[in-house]
């Protein structure tokens, strides 16, 4: 008796997890909202079904991705110095360390490269929300960022 109470106790649980999970969010495709007014072409539940839009952030995506993997072979050349000169040297004092690969011009080159990859994927990641800022501000459409919400 005992163990089918137990059951029981449980019962209301699984049905609340079971009409939340069926209750789930469903797809917006721009029909009009219950006010009888179509949602905006510019807003947030709409932006991503521009083609054009779409396309040029997977580009910009691409680009970024091609940046990073530049970058990690920069660091994969910076790790392996760094490895050889704490064999070199003999020791993992920080201090050292650094003075000692300051002055191969080598190493120098290598920070600049590095330097150099993380401005670009800075650029990038800068027009992508950019190119993001443009398409929600599109058609009048202000973005209040502080709330979250679009204001006409």
């Amino acid at each position: 008796m005992a163990a089918v109470l137990m059951k029981r106790q449980h019962l209301p649980i699984i049905a609340a997890a079971a009409l939340a999970a069926f209750a789930g969010c469903s797809r917006d495709d721009g029909a009009p909202a219950q006010g009888g007014e179509a949602v905006p072409p510019s807003s947030p539940e709409s932006y991503m079904k521009d083609g054009a839009f779409r396309s040029k952030l997977a580009e910009q995506t691409a680009k970024r991705d091609e940046l990073a993997a530049a970058r990690s072979a920069i660091v994969a050349q910076m790790t392996e110095m760094i490895e050889a000169k704490k064999r070199e040297l003999k020791t993992d004092d920080e201090a050292k360390l650094k003075a000692a690969l300051e002055k191969d011009p080598a190493w120098n080159e290598l920070y600049k490269r590095c330097q150099d990859a993380n401005a670009a994927i800075g650029e990038n990641r800068r027009d992508t929300l950019a190119a993001v800022r443009e398409r929600l501000t599109k058609r009048g459409t202000v973005v209040d960022v502080k709330q979250g919400n679009l204001k006409r």
